[in-house]
């Protein structure tokens, strides 16, 4: 065998930005004979990868890597992809386990074929997001005599004509579900179900509901609790609810009601997956194992947590090797689960057993392991052949809900069997989940997917100057006036002030309402102004709030230190008072708009991603919505939820520390 790679042109997705040598330059130091101690590197972006061009269709028995000595850990998640044409790639290996492996021969990491691949194009993947960097790639393997088949010649993989069925255990807001449901439907083929599994005491909305055969909702029997059996029970539930609507199906997949179908469903790229067998979910960034013994395994550091809750239960333990003869466990996501029924079956005709691993856990609390995590996978080794894969990418590392920045990249990279992203706002004005909620954005992220080329790039510059034309037209209408200009009917001309400054004693919890002299009430009684101190008060603060109404602006000055300490520069931390403010203008008050004079220190704007909202009684997280800049202002907008009603005010929130001055308005129609 020979490298094939050695000295082939070479290029990568992307350079880090203090690289100033071309890109294929920086890409050829992994397999250029001339620079052994040299490496490349990529920009932090998802799935960055790096590939070579060996010039001619080969037999490919072994890829090595070696890898940086520094940062070696960013390398850990990777998959090697082969291609005949640069366009059209196949995953032949993915390496999802946590090992760092070295820069030297003996530390190297070896991928070795069971049986020799064939390509032209070799790419190396990164499988999450980060910087990609090798010291050195070799591909072992030799030219192939076959002739490159042609495109009519290629065998691919026809769309599989079973039935799939995806399982969801909902537990959102009734509004959301239209959403989900329609996420779904304009992801997946028509051979592909979903089965809705409400809880048993909750009422199914069929009135914002439309019928449509690929769509089942129902309501379980299980108690479903957090931890513990039951989220399994429920899914195993929607698998016989399954069976019995449709008669037979071929594949099950479990799916979460806060992961949402970013881009179409590739049902064949799926199946095809389940031949690698994966250990684990391309890219899953929590530790997990496989055929661990509970009895052996040392579960030291934080990230093993979830390992522990289940090797505390010596109950469950006993009870699983006596009861299946298991005594190794396997850890795998749930979200995403996909297989073959003959790998479910495994666990649904042992329900009745598996129902009994309640009993031995009690009530369900956070140390109790979630058997979702740990039954499938282990039962698919165990008694199946162990044929699985996961269509859901995770946010865990850290976790978050996704991004609109977020998902642009992720429609465009993640692997070809993914399709799904956890975790999505519910809110169904988030950006994200708004831009797949809507036939015009999601034709948009589908055209922001395709390859790069001069007419694609001409494309997106015309649907640039549409689409900003369009916001153009939209601001211009839009109308927005200081949050205290209906406080007072006289308030025309001049400066008014509203003056709070007071010590929160430590233990308060009683609201502050009205916060400030001379302020109105709504007409049920509720203050436009008033402060929540946070439950428990940890100690006292020193708070002082100055606000102040110009003709055209509302200032909020805002000032708060501990206790007997002299007010300071801004620091974030966590929430100890939220002052609530309402312009009193009812429905009219659709969007609310903070700002703040740039520039300004980042923590002031990491307080804008702590603003609450309220009816005058409860209070819930008001997700910023978007923030533009004008002039030397950035504003920072919250839209009202179409499911508040009445009246609403803003909550600003306070830290131990905190110094800012902001301006207030609000949008008003016709005003």
């Amino acid at each position: 065998m020979i490298d094939l790679a050695l000295g082939k042109p070479a290029t990568q997705s992307s350079k880090h930005p203090e690289i100033l040598l071309p890109l294929t330059v920086d890409a050829a130091h992994a397999n250029c004979p001339d620079s052994p101690d040299a490496h490349f590197q990529t920009n932090a972006e998802w799935f960055p990868w790096w590939q070579v061009d060996l010039e001619e269709r080969c037999v490919i028995s072994e890829v090595v890597l070696y890898n940086t000595a520094f940062w070696p850990e960013r390398a850990r998640m990777f998959s090697i992809l082969l291609s005949q044409d640069s366009h059209t790639w196949e995953e032949v290996f993915s390496k999802t386990d946590h090992s760092v492996f070295g820069d030297n021969d003996d530390t190297a990491y070896k991928v070795t074929f069971p049986k020799p691949v064939t390509g032209r194009f070799v790419r190396v993947r990164l499988d999450n997001w980060d910087h990609l960097h090798l010291k050195s790639v070799r591909i072992h393997g030799e030219p192939s005599r076959e002739a490159l088949p042609t495109p009519t010649q290629e065998t691919r993989i026809s769309s599989p004509e079973g039935v799939a069925v995806f399982a969801t255990n909902y537990n959102e807001e009734d509004t959301f579900l239209p959403v989900y449901i329609n996420n779904f439907l304009n992801f997946t083929p028509e051979n592909c179900h979903i089965f809705i599994n409400f809880p048993k005491s909750r009422k199914i909305p069929t009135d914002i509901l439309t019928p449509n055969p690929r769509v089942h909702v129902f309501n379980g029997v299980i108690e479903r609790k957090k931890w513990g059996g039951t989220l399994l029970l429920g899914h195993m539930e929607s698998y016989g609810e399954a069976l019995r609507t449709l008669g037979k199906i071929d594949y099950f997949c479990t799916c979460a009601s806060n992961g949402l179908f970013i881009r179409l469903f590739d049902f064949a790229a799926a199946v095809k997956r389940l031949e690698l067998k994966d250990d684990a979910p391309v890219g899953m960034a929590r530790p997990y194992l496989i055929d661990a013994d509970l009895k052996t395994l040392s579960t030291e550091g934080d990230d093993m947590w979830v390992w522990n809750n289940l090797k505390n239960s010596r109950a469950l333990e006993d009870y699983v090797e006596a009861e299946f003869g298991i005594t190794k466990f396997s850890l795998n996501q749930i979200e995403g689960l996909f297989a073959e029924t003959s790998e479910w079956n495994h666990i649904y005709f042992r329900i009745n057993e598996i129902t009994k691993c309640n009993e031995c856990l009690g009530t369900p609390v956070f140390e109790t392991p979630a058997l979702e995590e740990f039954f499938p996978v282990t039962f698919f080794r165990h008694f199946g052949k162990g044929r699985f894969t996961n269509i859901c990418h995770m946010l865990w590392v850290p976790m978050r809900e996704v991004t609109f920045p977020d998902l642009l990249e992720l429609v465009k990279k993640l692997p070809v069997h993914m399709c799904q992203v956890k975790w999505f706002s519910r809110d169904l004005a988030s950006t994200p989940t708004a831009a797949l909620s809507h036939t015009w954005s999601r034709a948009l992220l589908e055209k922001l997917s395709r390859d790069e080329t001069p007419q694609t790039y001409h494309d997106r510059f015309l649907d640039r100057i549409l689409i900003q034309s369009f916001s153009d037209a939209v601001r211009k209408n839009e109308v927005y006036t200081p949050l205290t200009r209906l406080w007072r009917s006289d308030a025309r001309w001049g400066r008014i002030q509203w003056i709070y400054s007071s010590l929160l004693p430590q233990g308060e919890k009683t609201r502050v309402s009205p916060a400030f002299p001379g302020t109105p009430t709504h007409e049920n009684g509720t203050s436009s102004a008033w402060i929540l101190p946070a439950d428990p008060m940890q100690d006292g603060l020193q708070y002082e709030a100055i606000i102040s109404e110009e003709p055209s602006a509302t200032t909020l000055d805002l000032q708060v230190s501990g206790e007997h300490e002299a007010f300071g520069r801004h620091e974030w931390g966590n929430t100890r008072a939220i002052l609530f403010l309402s312009p009193l203008a009812g429905e009219k008050a659709q969007v609310f708009r903070l700002s703040l004079r740039r520039p300004f220190e980042y923590v002031h704007e990491q307080l804008m991603h702590n603003v609450r909202r309220s009816d005058g009684q409860s209070n819930l997280v008001w997700p910023l919505i978007m923030h533009e800049d004008q002039g030397d202002m950035r504003h920072f907008y919250f839209l009202r939820p179409k499911e508040h009603k009445g009246e609403i005010w803003i909550g600003i929130p306070a830290f131990l520390r905190t110094s800012i001055v902001l301006e207030l308005a609000f949008g008003i129609e016709g005003y």
